[in-house]
């Protein structure tokens, strides 16, 4: 499960943002065609984000309007989750692999194993760099 929390940028209160996400502009590269990227933006105990072929995933999401990301909550068995997270804030071009690995991200996010327990908790973003209307995570 994977939520992306914030705040629309002419409203001061913080919620889930899967309601003004472009679903059909969203994607994830190397995502397996049975845990795709849909299943793991829903909140359930049974969909889940996996690669098809290595450890690594980019995904690239589209939001409706700017919103204010200010954190964002990764959740599933510990044993399976990243330990790092790097976020793009509205990077010029589609990401891809080689330009995840070489660019620089806005930030990158350490998670431990408390960070991505099945819950999850939020994990907090440098708020003021996070204005985005298509984020991207590698």
């Amino acid at each position: 499960f994977l939520a992306a929390c914030g705040k629309m940028a002419a409203q001061q209160s913080h919620y889930d943002l899967f309601e003004q996400l472009e679903l059909p502009q969203c994607e994830c590269l190397n995502a397996a065609k049975d845990h795709t990227l849909r299943s793991a933006l829903t909140p359930s105990d049974e969909g889940f984000l996996q690669s098809d072929a290595d450890e690594e995933l980019l995904i690239s999401l589209r939001f409706m309007q700017a919103v204010r990301l200010s954190a964002i909550v990764v959740a599933g068995p510990a044993s399976s989750a990243p330990s790092e997270l790097r976020i793009f804030a509205n990077p010029p071009a589609p990401l891809d692999f080689d330009s995840g690995r070489s660019n620089a991200p806005t930030q990158t996010l350490p998670l431990t194993p408390a960070d991505v327990a099945r819950e999850g908790r939020p994990v907090e973003l440098r708020f003021v760099h996070f204005q985005v209307g298509s984020p991207a995570f590698h």
